[in-house]
């Protein structure tokens, strides 16, 4: 993946949002199917366009999701198996128990998207972000936190996999 440039995003229309966010004029293609890059500007009345850190941590994460798809399976996956631990869940979200690795991107939301966020106010004031939603669990979604060239987090907590479950690490 070449380095992007603000040329290759649109800056969108608020619409309900109360930040102003941009979307790559590309998706990109995985193992778990299509992803939009999208910017957003979370501070309080950030109006200004990506800058340069933002444009360099899409050009890191769109790579390490393209070199690493079969690791954000295993972790997608991990999640499901841990959902099958109640049989009656997943069968109340209308998802079948069983699935194959190579099955569960049919029981995820269109709306996958890979996230760099600015917010002046934090420390630090960039995030990275994989954005998926699994039927499972449309509800809480899937954020994994991409922090020093891997995925550092799932839903802001340490994770482990354990014989392929996805386990939170009590910190």
């Amino acid at each position: 993946m070449n380095a992007m440039s603000i040329a290759d995003f649109e800056k969108q229309l608020r619409g309900p949002y109360l930040f102003d966010w941009w979307l790559g004029r590309q998706r990109i293609s995985t193992m778990l199917g299509l992803f939009s890059v999208e910017f957003q500007m979370l501070g309080n009345g950030d109006t200004n366009p990506p800058d340069q850190e933002m444009l360099r941590r899409a050009s890191e994460l769109v790579s390490y999701t393209e070199g690493h798809g079969q690791f954000i399976l295993d972790v997608v996956f991990g999640h499901y198996l841990l959902a099958a631990e109640d049989r009656e869940w997943l069968d109340t979200c209308g998802v079948p128990q069983g699935l194959s690795p190579d099955r569960i991107a049919d029981y995820l939301r269109e709306d996958r998207s890979l996230v760099i966020s600015r917010n002046l106010a934090w420390d630090p004031p960039y995030a990275s972000t994989i954005h998926i939603a699994p039927r499972w669990d449309e509800e809480h979604a899937l954020s994994l936190d991409f922090c020093d060239g891997t995925i550092a987090a799932v839903n802001d907590s340490p994770f482990t996999l354990e014989a392929g479950v996805l386990r939170w690490i009590e910190e």
